[in-house]
């Protein structure tokens, strides 16, 4: 697994040499998709979920849950 890592890896970096690919502007377009898709996808979604979490009275509901198992005589 290591040989075939460390060929893969030489054999990138080869085709990079070889070619001329200017990396760092690869890079920048492959940061301007990672940015967008976080900014639009990922930070409403997680602003939502914690939002949600926050409004649910969670602990109510464990606490309800654990009083009903204790008049039930625990589970079974």
């Amino acid at each position: 697994m290591l040989k075939l890592a460390l060929f893969l890896s030489i054999g990138i970096i080869g085709f990079v040499a070889y070619t001329g690919i200017d990396i760092s502007s690869e890079y920048e377009a492959i940061s301007e998709i990672r940015n967008d898709a976080f900014n639009e996808v990922i930070d409403p979604l997680s602003k939502k979920i914690l939002t949600e979490a926050a409004n649910s009275n969670l602990d109510e509901i464990v606490n309800n849950a654990i009083g009903i198992l204790k008049e039930n005589g625990g589970a079974q």
